[in-house]
């Protein structure tokens, strides 16, 4: 039997501030409908939760989600870009993921 990799959804580039356990700001890289890069001056543990919260350009309501982070990578001495999936977020804040996506 062959399996397919799962389609990774596709990512748009986007730069905002993300708050991140509602003290730390991070800078998010791009995100898609399933999750969100982050570049943070500070490494996540894969498996570990987050609460995040961000504007969307155009969107003038915040974004909130709980993301699982899964995976992160140093990208220079004092960096690291991290995945976050998203695992839980409001019916209202993924309409306006898929509003933005459109």
């Amino acid at each position: 039997m062959d399996k397919k990799p799962v389609e990774r959804a596709p990512r748009i580039p986007l730069d905002v501030e993300v708050n991140c356990n509602g003290n730390k700001f991070v800078y998010s890289k791009n995100i898609s409908a399933s999750g969100i890069a982050l570049i943070s001056d500070t490494s996540m543990e894969p498996g570990q939760f987050v609460q995040l919260k961000f504007f969307l350009p155009g969107i003038g309501r915040e974004i909130k989600a709980h993301c699982k982070i899964v995976r992160t990578a140093a990208v220079s001495e004092n960096f690291h870009e991290i995945g976050a999936s998203f695992w839980d977020i409001e019916d209202e804040d993924k309409e306006l993921l898929e509003k933005f996506f459109n």
